[in-house]
């Protein structure tokens, strides 16, 4: 082998381990850029759940305050509301000036919720019925809960904290009334109890509409309507566009026809369900449409082959073999209307509302709009009572995207 075989042979060999080791430094550089970018991915969502979850924390407790409360003959049988609150704020205010008497706080102002004589009310309704010396434990106002819980700064309410606590006055209880309760003007009495039903009445009443409609519209588009025809792809790229519009759009939609138009109550679940089922009406179309088209068509050629009518075809063997991929679609749907809030910003949800609904003609508010009204508060405890919701709202989302998987998975094995 002559001198210059041997030294082109050991050029092309250099060449191609040259070649090799860019190719492979170029692997790693992908590599390395993908995983960067996946670990990105899944950690800003994880330092916004962890940021959710450390805010929301201090919300579920709440401090109160031990104060000894008598309770006089003439309280005790008092039947008016009015006179039964002036009395409760009269024996608090009295409470209050025993347990600081001779000290520099027997004058100071917010040391006990507003509502705390309604605490006074129910005590004497479900513990006594008579007349005593009783030790009731009131919630604490939000400036000294904010205290306690070292989310505020004030030097006199501080001392006045740590004095109630050397007297042991001062204990930390789990907040029952975020989850029993309304929304509230004081946040220690702020609850998720009325946006959690009426979220729950506004799905119900969207479902009720939605999903009818739009499995009889999807199997219509793609049984009964013409393939490939004119009518068909622009009926077709008419609910792709209509899935692909802005929710607010919707929202003056609902604002229009049903308050406008129908006269319905505004702020309604009913308005609130019927203006989102706009909304959830064109993903179901679409979902009926892609799981009929699914459907092996051995199993619809051997039907009509044995004389079964197209309604049968449909009914018997089509609709079941489609189901759980039309659950899915369904369940992803709902999921995405359950997070809407500016469409029912429009019909009036965004109202205060103290009170549970109890009907979907009642006034009512739903989760996203809650959470919003509450994380634009100056106060710090709404800001908190808003993470409670936001972890409310997850865990729906997550319940629905788990039984809309399992739905999927469970019975498209049991059909097949």
């Amino acid at each position: 082998m002559s001198i210059k075989t041997k030294f082109l042979k050991l050029l092309q060999s250099r060449r191609v381990h040259a070649r090799i080791k860019r190719k492979n430094k170029k692997n790693r550089t992908l590599c390395f850029c993908s995983f960067v970018t996946l670990v990105i991915s899944l950690g800003c969502p994880i330092c916004i759940l962890l940021s959710i979850l450390i805010n929301s924390y201090s919300a579920l407790t709440v401090t109160k305050i031990l104060l000894p409360v008598e309770i006089s003959a003439d309280f005790a049988l008092a039947n008016n509301p009015s006179d039964l609150r002036y009395k409760s704020i009269n024996i608090l205010n009295d409470s209050l000036h025993k347990v600081f008497k001779g000290t520099d706080f027997r004058n100071s102002d917010e040391i006990l919720s507003r509502n705390s004589y309604k605490e006074l009310e129910e005590f004497l309704r479900e513990k006594t019925k008579g007349s005593g010396k009783y030790e009731i434990w009131f919630t604490a106002s939000s400036v000294v809960n904010s205290i306690n819980k070292s989310k505020y700064l004030n030097d006199h309410y501080a001392k006045l904290l740590s004095w109630l606590k050397e007297k042991g006055r001062v204990k930390k209880f789990f907040n029952k009334s975020l989850f029993l309760k309304s929304d509230s003007r004081e946040p220690e009495n702020a609850g998720i109890l009325g946006a959690f039903i009426g979220s729950l009445m506004t799905i119900i009443v969207c479902l009720a509409l939605a999903l009818p409609i739009g499995i009889m519209s999807g199997i219509c588009l793609y049984e009964f309507m013409p393939r490939n025809s004119t009518i068909t792809n622009i009926l077709e790229v008419s609910i792709n566009n209509l899935a692909a519009v802005p929710s607010i759009i919707f929202g003056v939609v609902g604002l229009t026809l049903y308050l406008g138009i129908f006269g319905l109550p505004r702020s309604s679940p009913l308005v609130g369900g019927m203006t989102l089922s706009f909304m959830m009406l064109p993903n179901i179309i679409i979902a009926t449409k892609n799981a009929f088209a699914n459907v092996p068509i051995t199993i619809k050629d051997a039907a009509f082959a044995l004389g079964a009518p197209h309604i049968k075809v449909i009914l018997d063997h089509s609709l079941p073999i489609a189901l759980p991929r039309i659950i899915h679609g369904t369940m992803l749907a709902v999921a995405r209307v359950l997070g809407e809030s500016s469409p029912l910003l429009m019909i009036g949800m965004v109202a205060f509302i103290a009170d549970t609904p109890t009907s979907f003609f009642d006034p009512a508010t739903v989760l996203p709009v809650q959470i919003y009204i509450w994380s634009s508060s100056p106060e710090i405890a709404f800001v908190e009572l808003a993470a409670i919701a936001i972890i409310a709202l997850l865990i729906m989302l997550f319940a629905l995207n788990l039984i809309a998987n399992f739905v999927k998975r469970k019975f498209e094995f049991f059909n097949f």
